[in-house]
Protein backbone atom coordinates (compact mmCIF):
# COMPACT_ATOMS: atom_id res chain seq x y z
CA UNK A 1 0.00 0.00 0.00
CA UNK A 2 1.28 3.47 -0.89
CA UNK A 3 0.92 6.88 0.68
CA UNK A 4 -2.48 8.50 0.15
CA UNK A 5 -2.46 12.02 -1.33
CA UNK A 6 -5.39 14.14 -2.47
CA UNK A 7 -5.26 17.72 -3.72
CA UNK A 8 -8.35 19.86 -3.19
CA UNK A 9 -9.39 22.81 -5.40
CA UNK A 10 -7.24 25.86 -4.88
CA UNK A 11 -7.51 29.59 -5.40
CA UNK A 12 -4.59 29.80 -7.80
CA UNK A 13 -1.96 30.82 -5.25
CA UNK A 14 -2.82 28.33 -2.47
CA UNK A 15 -3.09 24.55 -2.53
CA UNK A 16 -4.77 22.20 -0.01
CA UNK A 17 -3.19 18.73 0.24
CA UNK A 18 -4.51 15.80 2.29
CA UNK A 19 -1.82 13.22 3.11
CA UNK A 20 -1.73 9.86 4.89
CA UNK A 21 1.70 8.22 5.13
CA UNK A 22 2.36 4.51 5.51
CA UNK A 23 4.94 5.26 8.20
CA UNK A 24 2.09 6.55 10.43
CA UNK A 25 -1.22 5.31 9.00
CA UNK A 26 -3.35 6.55 11.90
CA UNK A 27 -2.56 10.23 11.22
CA UNK A 28 -4.18 12.31 8.46
CA UNK A 29 -2.43 15.58 7.70
CA UNK A 30 -3.76 18.60 5.80
CA UNK A 31 -1.08 20.92 4.40
CA UNK A 32 -1.77 24.41 3.04
CA UNK A 33 0.82 25.58 0.49
CA UNK A 34 1.27 28.94 -1.19
CA UNK A 35 2.76 29.05 -4.67
CA UNK A 36 5.57 31.59 -5.08
CA UNK A 37 7.12 31.64 -8.55
CA UNK A 38 8.49 28.11 -9.04
CA UNK A 39 8.37 27.15 -5.37
CA UNK A 40 5.74 26.29 -2.81
CA UNK A 41 5.83 27.44 0.81
CA UNK A 42 4.10 25.47 3.55
CA UNK A 43 1.84 27.92 5.40
CA UNK A 44 -0.21 25.72 7.72
CA UNK A 45 -0.46 22.11 8.90
CA UNK A 46 -3.48 20.44 10.52
CA UNK A 47 -3.42 16.92 12.02
CA UNK A 48 -6.39 14.56 12.31
CA UNK A 49 -6.90 11.03 13.62
CA UNK A 50 -9.57 9.96 11.12
CA UNK A 51 -10.07 10.39 7.41
CA UNK A 52 -13.64 11.76 7.53
CA UNK A 53 -12.70 14.76 9.69
CA UNK A 54 -9.62 15.50 7.58
CA UNK A 55 -11.55 15.36 4.28
CA UNK A 56 -14.36 17.54 5.66
CA UNK A 57 -11.88 20.14 6.92
CA UNK A 58 -9.90 20.17 3.65
CA UNK A 59 -13.07 20.60 1.56
CA UNK A 60 -14.33 23.45 3.75
CA UNK A 61 -10.90 25.13 3.75
CA UNK A 62 -10.73 24.82 -0.03
CA UNK A 63 -14.15 26.46 -0.37
CA UNK A 64 -13.07 29.25 2.01
CA UNK A 65 -9.98 29.93 -0.10
CA UNK A 66 -12.04 30.19 -3.28
CA UNK A 67 -14.40 32.80 -1.78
Amino acid sequence: MNNFEKVFPDSGSKKVLLLNRMSDPSMWVVYIYKKILFFKKKLETYWFTNKEDAVKFAEEYGKKIQD
